[in-house]
């Protein structure tokens, strides 16, 4: 993602501007320190630098792909888990609404609810529900391609194949975001036309695949313009992700093109611009680049909390099962596939596909079931997803969290997805039990927080933590 001062002092005034918007999902990249809930805030660090207290180790990174804990170690009891939460879920950072769900991941035993059944406004742990549907639709172990086919002409045609984190340049194998890059692909699409004897070409770009607009309906306009996130497309840089304070391209799929065009003035070929074309079949094909597995992508996507991409994966299984892309069909057909799994779906209200619309709401009770399918292993591929979640105290939207005083037990135990909005915070995903017990939980705190939103997440990881420490027999 583009980092810099700049945005980061725009990022700020931004957000005053718009009351109370820098705790949402998408600013979750943007570090706040957070220590005693009663300590002085102290200065917000740039992206990198926070770092733990002198008395928190920091944890291990996990393998990668890291697989979940075992099922091994002695499970707690309803009665234990209940003792050890109690005295945290009136903690006075909270709102005054609390829904919460824990169970065995391996039984799936309830251990314990807290109004399971109420409709909440969850924010970005929607994505859980999103990433559920893809992976039970899509390959995950395949890759998106990016290709450069020959158009009519002098024309050569960017084909957009779902791939929104593109590097400029040489692709780094070793990333997620920017592992496919359009030097590469220019190298290779220079080549060729050289074999042609052509040094001269026009670029279009093909948006067939998966087509969509380029936002959902449902967001808020200002969001969009100032960063909070990014267009949805099937065509994006790496670069170009979301970067509160810093307004995202207009057109995602011209811009890279754009870019894609100087990569093959690089490579000794004069290219300009064209348009928006569509790609006769059987065109000769000139280059490709691929991405990550889509594993890995969703798995981004949910580290970072980006819910352009989220909603761009969420389009793409969509597509594949005849779905159209703008969001009223994306959303009904994320439901349609949790229900045809079993999943009861009462209280459930999407209005996109990554929380970030107004109107969404999600019992903690539908959150768990979605996560202990993949915790148990009943769909592997959706277990596989929740190993990229982001890890207490270590990376993606919790990198920062478990470091207050009763929280940093849990740095290193967790892998959850995060939520934030104005009034909302959220945690779901797992925590082994200092017994070596996986446990699957959600929680959702809604209403005003008297603290404010650090005070308000560090009372949630209190509470994870709980769960972590959990003898609980």
């Amino acid at each position: 993602m583009r980092r810099s001062h700049r945005a980061l002092v725009a990022g700020a005034a931004t957000v005053a501007l718009i009351g109370g918007y820098a705790t949402l999902d998408t600013f979750d990249v943007v570090p706040g320190v957070l220590t005693t809930a009663d300590a002085p805030r102290e200065a917000v660090p740039l992206p990198g630098e926070s770092t733990p207290p002198p008395d928190v180790r920091r944890p291990q990174p996990p393998q990668a792909p890291a697989a979940l804990p075992g099922v091994g170690g002695t499970a707690p009891t309803p009665e234990g888990v209940r003792a050890a939460l109690q005295p945290l879920l009136d903690a006075p950072g909270l709102g005054p609404t609390t829904s919460m769900a824990v169970r065995d991941a391996a039984t799936g035993q309830s251990l314990f609810a807290l109004d399971p059944d109420a409709a909440r406004t969850p924010a970005s742990i929607t994505k859980l529900l999103t990433a559920y549907a893809v992976s039970r639709t899509l390959d995950l172990d395949s890759t998106l391609a990016t290709t450069v086919r020959q158009g009519p002409g002098d024309q050569v045609v960017l084909v957009a194949g779902g791939d929104t984190a593109l590097a400029r340049g040489k692709g780094n194998p070793d990333e997620v975001a920017g592992r496919a890059g359009l030097g590469d692909l220019a190298k290779q699409v220079a080549a060729n036309l050289k074999k042609q004897g052509r040094t001269s070409v026009t670029v279009g770009w093909d948006l067939s695949y998966a087509p969509g607009p380029l936002q959902n309906e449902n967001w808020q306009q200002d969001l969009v313009d100032m960063g909070f996130t990014t267009r949805v497309g099937m065509l994006g840089l790496a670069d170009d992700r979301s970067d509160p304070g810093t307004a995202p391209p207009t057109d995602p799929a011209r811009s890279t093109t754009q870019a894609f065009v100087k990569a093959l003035a690089a490579e000794g070929i004069t290219a300009e611009l064209g348009q928006k074309v569509t790609t006769p079949d059987g065109a000769p094909q000139l280059g490709v680049v691929r991405s990550a597995p889509l594993v890995d992508v969703l798995g981004l996507a949910l580290r970072d909390s980006d819910n352009a991409m989220t909603e761009s994966l969420g389009r793409q299984a969509a597509a594949k099962d005849g779905v159209p892309g703008d969001g009223a069909s994306v959303t009904a057909w994320v439901l349609r596939v949790l229900r045809e799994d079993g999943i009861d779906l009462r209280g459930v209200k999407l209005m996109d596909a990554s929380g970030l619309a107004d109107g969404t709401t999600i019992p903690a009770r539908v959150v768990t079931d979605v996560v202990q399918r993949g915790a148990s292993g009943q769909v592997e591929a959706f277990q596989d997803v929740l190993t990229r979640l982001p890890v207490s105290g270590w990376n993606g939207t919790l990198h920062n969290r478990f470091q207050a005083t009763g929280s940093t037990d849990g740095a290193g135990g967790v892998r959850a997805k995060t939520g934030s909005l104005p009034g909302v915070t959220s945690l779901a995903g797992t925590v082994v039990t200092r017994d070596g017990r996986l446990l699957v939980f959600t929680i959702i705190n809604n209403g005003e927080q008297p603290r404010g939103p650090l005070a308000a997440r560090a009372d949630l990881d209190r509470i994870v933590t709980a769960l972590a420490d959990c003898g609980c027999r």
